[in-house]
């Protein structure tokens, strides 16, 4: 004839809970608004069962189950536990029961004008030692259930966690591998220059400083801005301007307002270089490469187009526009994106979309 409290998960994400050990009021005077829901219930089956009035049953078991619970609470609370310990079940219900009865065979005179009537006794007794056990156990159950629920869920963001922090090595590693070859080829240029072309080799060394600078200070962070993945852009794409000659085309383009979005470090510098290597030097006559950034439907778009030698579409899109998409996924889900796409009548545009509010 009464309910006993609940208990919450201490996990992050369910229901919050004192760091102290114990529930905080809040929780607990939700855990009462459930008691006495639970209580009535149970007096309504008890009115079914043994016939008697509504409201003395209703008394009785609100009597009961309150007092069960105010015995289970101040027993956590003591012992500073989350959820009742055997011990503290066998201890709260028999307790909280003996107290109950006393309470109701107070009340029922005061209520109802005549004495308790003791043919409610036996029920009353084998009703709180059923119903506190068998709700007890419930309440233990569904505690079990959500920290099994959470355990998983904080397994899964561990191992997130995990995938997000070898995408960023794997990055890292790549670019390692870049850089060597993209350093010889331009100081390589740098110095052809030097005699023929002074203010050439001028111009190239000091964009070829400041993308190293900024690739050397993107590598080291987990995110980076709009403007500043754009920036590293244009420095390299100047650089490759200088080689390639008028082989290279390329403009970048973006609206003001979105140079603060943030983004994976290093999240375009794959593709732009992916758009030069693979898909205009082939090309005897070279051709263009643009970068243009814009809103779309709230979220943020990306664009990295060539008119190289294209792609099938039938083969992998690239180590780096997998690497990219895993660091988007595990930053923001499925909320951002990489996708490519053939350009008409040559060439390819990788697409990256990420949250618009991402500031």
């Amino acid at each position: 004839m009464m309910a006993l409290p609940s208990w919450k998960t201490d996990v992050r994400g369910d229901e919050a809970l004192s760091t102290a050990g114990v529930e905080p009021w809040p929780v607990v005077l939700r855990d009462l608004a459930l008691t006495i829901v639970f209580n009535t219930i149970i007096a309504l089956l008890f009115t079914s069962i043994l016939g008697h009035g509504f409201l003395r049953s209703l008394v009785y078991s609100q009597c009961i189950g309150l007092s069960i619970f105010a015995c289970m609470t101040i027993a956590m609370r003591i012992v500073r536990v989350m959820k009742p310990t055997g011990p503290i079940v066998f201890v709260s219900v028999p307790a909280g029961s003996a107290i109950g009865i006393g309470l109701a065979y107070v009340l029922v005179p005061f209520f109802f004008g005549d004495a308790a009537s003791s043919t409610l006794l036996p029920g009353t007794i084998v009703g709180a030692a059923v119903f506190g056990f068998a709700v007890s156990y419930y309440f233990y159950s569904t505690r079990e259930i959500a920290e099994t629920r959470a355990a998983v869920r904080e397994r899964e963001l561990r191992r997130m966690e995990s995938e997000k922090r070898a995408s960023e090595a794997e990055l890292r590693a790549l670019q390692a591998q870049i850089e060597p070859h993209f350093l010889f080829n331009t100081l390589s240029n740098v110095a052809s220059l030097i005699e023929s072309d002074p203010a050439t080799a001028k111009r190239m060394l000091l964009n070829f400083t400041g993308y190293l600078r900024g690739t050397l200070d993107r590598s080291r962070a987990e995110r980076t801005t709009l403007g500043q993945e754009l920036e590293l852009v244009r420095r390299y794409l100047e650089i490759m301007a200088i080689r390639l000659g008028p082989r290279l085309r390329w403009h970048v383009e973006a609206e003001p307002s979105l140079a603060h979005v943030a983004l994976p470090a290093l999240a375009l510098q794959p593709f732009v270089e992916n758009a030069i290597r693979h898909g205009l030097e082939p090309l005897a006559e070279g051709g263009e490469v643009t970068v243009t950034a814009r809103r779309e439907s709230g979220d943020v778009v990306i664009d990295v187009a060539d008119t190289g030698i294209g792609w099938s579409g039938t083969s992998a899109p690239g180590v780096g526009v997998e690497n990219v998409r895993q660091r988007l996924t595990a930053r923001y889900g499925d909320r951002a994106d990489v996708s490519v796409h053939p350009v008409d009548p040559r060439g390819v545009r990788v697409r990256v979309r990420v949250p618009g509010d991402t500031a």
